[in-house]
């Protein structure tokens, strides 16, 4: 199963605006801005910019859930007597965050997950970092400024990618052909370097057919109102991560949400938040590395206990079963370029219960050797974690991410 990359963009772009500015919510909710003006977009808008998404966290510990995400039902259930969009499986509905933050997933099941597999955000950004998987945004026919109504974008996935300023020569190979090498495939070629300049190579998965003129997630009617830019989604989103021998999927409908800085190089800070159909919550347990029937079993039961949304917001009445959970992480990320030629094979995706898994119980066999903890308390370290294994976490450009502080 290849990645498939179908997201809702919203780039906020200047510092002094926010999700939560008074001034631009509905009611006080959480919610997204109008399209700006139809006279603030011109047929001879030609600015383009391309971001590489870096620092995904997934840690919403505390209270953090509350403040990340979006109100994408349109009402704050705040207590169990409030209105909610239908019935959660034990009665009571999911209660949302401030101004009527829609984030199950994140108050209830991300916690479990990101205690289980406690390396899993470090492995992640060890992947990001070293350009594989990266996501990349691009925004074309744009005028440059905080408001139009009407830009295009797309998102991609990268195979690879480096801070190499001449690529001449360089060559494909490593496991499936899908590592950039140095000429004569004498050594892999350098990573990225995050500086606004790295060169990042588009996996054909995220194109049709291959063909870079038309990306699977592609949107000419996407806007920009008070610097922050809107693409609706109307089919499921598929966000994959690897994790090493791993990969954690997201089955999305919903937004995507950026801080851009006011130099315009990078995304300062990011949300992505929507609907995750039940069926796909499940689906991402195996690829995680959570192979024991039993225990799936058992964070199954967490996972649809907690369902707070329907899948499609447009089907459907309150009497009815959730079918969804909502959810909202956030990342950051940095200026790049694509490119000229496409990556030669899509991304691998590793399978890490074929043959039976990696171990029988709870906790993926990749689950090791992070930063974080080599930092925080070295005796919490695998016995076999070596000075190499860590070198690569310590050498990381792409650091280990610190969670924001506040959401939007």
């Amino acid at each position: 199963m290849k990645p498939q990359l179908t997201l809702m963009l919203l780039l906020l772009g200047s510092a002094a605006c926010s999700v939560y500015d008074p001034s631009l919510m509905d009611e006080g909710l959480a919610g997204v801005p109008d399209r700006p003006p139809l006279d603030t977009s011109k047929s001879t808008d030609d600015v383009e910019a391309i971001f590489a998404f870096r620092n995904i966290s997934l840690d919403q510990s505390g209270d953090r859930w509350r403040r990340f995400g979006l109100d994408l039902d349109e009402m704050h259930t705040a207590s169990v007597n409030d209105a909610s969009e239908c019935v959660a499986a034990n009665g009571n509905p999911t209660l949302d965050g401030d101004k009527g933050i829609d984030n199950s997933f994140g108050q209830h099941v991300l916690p479990t997950v990101v205690g289980l597999i406690a390396c899993l955000e470090d492995n992640i950004a060890l992947n990001q970092g070293l350009g594989f998987g990266t996501v990349l945004l691009r925004l074309r026919e744009w005028n440059g400024t905080p408001n139009d109504a009407k830009v295009d974008v797309s998102v991609l996935s990268a195979v690879d990618g480096t801070s190499a300023d001449d690529v001449t020569g360089f060559e494909w190979g490593g496991s499936e052909d899908a590592t950039l090498m140095l000429p004569g495939k004498s050594g892999d070629a350098p990573p990225p370097a995050w500086d606004g300049d790295d060169v990042f190579y588009v996996d054909p998965g995220s194109l049709v057919a291959g063909d870079i003129r038309y990306p699977l997630v592609w949107k000419t009617d996407a806007y920009i109102s008070n610097g922050r830019v809107v693409l609706p989604v109307d089919t499921a989103t598929t966000f994959v991560f690897l994790t090493g021998p791993g990969s954690f999927w997201l089955s999305l409908n919903g937004y995507l949400i950026a801080d851009i800085s006011e130099d315009g190089q990078s995304l300062q800070k990011g949300l992505l938040a929507g609907r995750f159909s039940a069926g796909d919550l499940v689906a991402t347990l195996e690829p995680l590395g959570i192979c024991d029937d039993a225990f799936r079993g058992t964070v199954t039961s967490l996972l649809t206990n907690n369902l707070d949304l329907r899948i499609d917001p447009t089907l459907g009445n309150p009497d009815e079963q959730c079918t969804a959970s909502s959810i909202a992480f956030s990342f950051q990320g940095i200026r790049a370029r694509i490119a000229e030629t496409i990556a030669p094979v899509e991304l691998p995706i590793p399978d890490p219960c074929a043959g039976g898994g990696p171990q029988s119980g709870p906790q993926p066999a990749f689950d090791r050797c992070c930063r974080s903890v080599e930092l925080d308390n070295p005796a919490l370290l695998p016995v076999d974690c070596s000075p190499d294994d860590l070198q690569q976490y310590v050498d990381l450009p792409n650091p280990i991410p610190v969670p924001l502080e506040e959401g939007f």
